[in-house]
């Protein structure tokens, strides 16, 4: 598909894993740029209480089913993969939802845009991690990243689809509920202590997912993206302790902070399914670990991100009406 003199792209857009975090952020995203939106999920009655207040069309289906996910994208201009399986199943479901999107984005013409992490890069080398750094994973779900995203550029290259891919660190905000963030701010939301993994004095990027959202909605919008990857990194880097701190002055406390050390982790890896596959990622804490988003910055001409007090209070007000 030919790249060139294409106007902004604003037409009837498909979010694919409507009801999670980054996706239900980017179906509001949309909502307010006033685009028309349909909203994939298999679960209607979540969709129905996340998207009551905004004029949004859902959809249900199975992305594990080629057939289902055809339907899913018809009438889409552009369509955001923002789907996500359960951490223990990633090996398995992944590249079967990344085959089925890929199919059904060339069968139905539309643009792609895939929401992607810092998996693939391993290991910091230098100051921060921007698009040019080396894919050095050595874990499988690392090596899994490298293979998805590979898949997309390559159907992008040989003129398959458009597509582009935005690349996030580490998520928090309203509606997002994972191992990280629900024991980070949830915790103290419900008056336990907040936990932090590895080390609390490492810099580590973290991102608000409406900002994540806005991003991605940003560089889907510019034909001129896509064949390309962007690094999109949020208010500035913070260590854990930083971090947790802010929680606590939002909620006029003293901060009260615990790690999940390495050897804990390893001990609880032997027992906990969900545990032994973040095993493979300590790296992201036991060393500093930080986005670099000049790229983006420089050519969408922004650096505005809400400071992390603001969104720790917003998220906050999440977790205590839900």
């Amino acid at each position: 598909m030919s790249k060139a003199n294409q106007k902004k792209i604003e037409g009837k857009a498909v979010v694919l894993g409507a009801t999670g975090g980054l996706g239900s952020a980017v179906v509001l995203e949309l909502a307010k740029r006033e685009r028309s939106v349909i909203a994939v999920t298999r679960n209607i009655q979540k969709a129905k209480k996340l998207f009551q207040d905004i004029n949004v069309e859902i959809r249900r289906a199975n992305l594990m089913d080629q057939e289902e996910t055809i339907q899913a994208v018809k009438g889409a201009e552009v369509v955001y993969h923002c789907a996500n399986v359960n951490y223990t199943k990633w090996l398995k479901e992944f590249p079967i939802i990344n085959n089925n999107i890929l199919s059904a984005v060339k069968e139905v013409g539309a643009n792609l845009v895939f929401a992607d992490n810092l998996y693939m890069y391993g290991k910091m080398k230098g100051d921060k991690i921007s698009e040019e750094h080396p894919l050095n994973a050595q874990g499988k779900k690392g090596k899994l990243r490298i293979h998805l995203a590979k898949q997309i550029i390559d159907a992008d290259t040989k003129g398959d689809i458009n597509a582009v891919i935005v690349r996030f660190g580490d998520f928090y905000g309203p509606n997002v509920v994972n191992g990280f963030t629900k024991p980070l701010l949830e915790n103290p939301v419900m008056g336990k202590v907040a936990t932090w993994l590895v080390d609390l004095d490492k810099k580590h990027s973290m991102i608000y997912i409406r900002d994540a959202a806005k991003g991605m909605v940003t560089t889907s919008e510019d034909p001129n993206s896509y064949g390309q990857i962007f690094h999109i990194e949020g208010a500035e880097p913070v260590t854990g302790r930083e971090f947790i701190t802010m929680i606590y002055q939002e909620l006029n406390q003293e901060p009260k902070m615990r790690v999940l050390g390495e050897g804990t982790i390893k001990i609880l890896a032997i027992f906990i399914p969900i545990v032994k596959e973040l095993k493979e990622m300590i790296y992201e804490w036991k060393y500093p670990f930080i986005i670099d988003g000049t790229k983006y910055a420089s050519t969408f001409n922004t650096t505005e991100y809400t400071a992390h007090n603001v969104a720790i209070r917003e998220t906050i007000e999440w977790f205590k009406q839900n």
